[in-house]
């Protein structure tokens, strides 16, 4: 998310290619549509849920709140305060038993709890989670934590290398090596929650990963460059080969004009990516297969590369740069309510709508 970089304009039109791992490119199968401005939903009045969102900060403490829809009515919850403990360098709950965690929030439905994590590192059954720590004095060793939700239970299953938890699943944790003195990381390995070791997936070593979703992970950086990339990958996570399924024409980043390609999130096992061109102009569009991808109306998604989302059975969700939220449920995101609006503009979505 820090990454961003203001790219020059560029003429002409985006040439789509595609290419096996190792393989020639090749022009793939894609179908556009027209940049429209997204419409509210028709379906949106057949929402029956509430969806958890986190506000941004305007002090020490950041709070969490709930949008009622279809009303789109707002509340925050009294309960949700996260604030930052400087004696332990860690995000904490102001509710008790106290949660530690790296940042961000995320509500925990099956135990009505705000994390102070993101929503890829929560277990999917909402018992327990995972966050990354500096292991002080040591500034070359990373600590994973492992934190069962109902007791509070807060313990280190790996103190080795620099390594970082990308999110949590029923197999493991997905960690990735984080480069010290930088804001990038690449690799991708698996540690086992019980005994701690490490499962390497050999061919993903230089890139890093974004998401893991549907047997797979994606990238952010096909080639480590830690700027992001023009090309869009994806790591088999049963065969670990590795294949390439999107390319845009673009100067190697981060040369002038540089354009980078990001995962918004998912339509079932498909991704749904974001083309960041620069700070006003994107492109969304969405991967059903190597060489099969269809452009999809555009989102005003601002400045940030891409928003943070939640996939849940209804579809993706998202809070865009004008502040409102879309879902997107089989062919477009639609506007569905408005994000509370405050001092401090800009809040996220931060769990599924239930």
């Amino acid at each position: 998310m820090g990454q961003l970089l203001k790219a020059a304009c560029l003429s002409g039109l985006v040439a789509i290619l595609l290419a096996a791992c190792g393989g020639a490119q090749a022009t793939p199968k894609a179908t556009s549509s027209p940049a429209a401005t997204p419409s509210t939903s028709p379906s949106a009045t057949a929402l029956n849920c509430s969806l958890p969102v986190a506000l941004a900060s305007s002090g020490p403490t950041q709070q969490g709140a709930f949008i009622s829809l279809p009303a789109g009515s707002f509340s925050t919850d009294a309960n949700s305060g996260m604030t930052y403990d400087a004696t332990t360098r860690r995000t904490r709950t102001t509710q008790s038993p106290v949660l530690y965690g790296d940042g961000g929030m995320t509500y925990d439905r099956p135990y009505q709890r705000w994390l102070p994590v993101t929503w890829a590192q929560v277990l999917p059954d909402g018992t327990a989670y995972v966050y990354t720590r500096e292991a002080s004095p040591t500034p070359f060793r990373n600590e994973v934590h492992l934190v069962t939700v109902a007791t509070a239970s807060d313990r280190v299953i790996s103190n080795q290398d620099a390594y970082h938890a990308i999110a949590y699943q029923p197999e493991g944790i997905y960690v990735d090596e984080h480069l010290n003195g930088t804001d990038a990381s690449h690799g991708l390995w698996l540690l086992d929650a019980t005994n701690g070791s490490l499962k390497a997936y050999p061919s993903g070593q230089q890139a890093t990963w974004d998401r893991i979703a549907a047997g797979a992970a994606w990238s952010y950086s096909a080639t480590g460059n830690r700027f992001g990339s023009n090309t869009f990958a994806r790591l088999d996570l049963n065969s670990d080969v590795v294949t390439t399924w999107f390319s845009v024409a673009s100067p190697s980043p981060p040369e002038p004009g540089f354009k980078t390609i990001r995962v918004l999130g998912f339509d079932g096992s498909d991704p749904l990516v974001q083309v960041y061109v620069d700070e006003h102009t994107s492109e969304v569009w969405r991967l059903s297969a190597p060489g099969q991808a269809t452009r999809l109306p555009n989102v005003p998604l601002g400045v940030l590369s891409p928003p943070f989302s939640v996939t849940d059975a209804q579809g993706t969700w998202l809070i865009a740069g004008d502040g409102n939220v879309y879902l997107y449920g089989g062919s477009a995101f639609k506007r569905v309510a408005s994000a509370p609006s405050g001092p401090t503009p800009g809040a996220t979505v931060a769990g599924s709508c239930s």
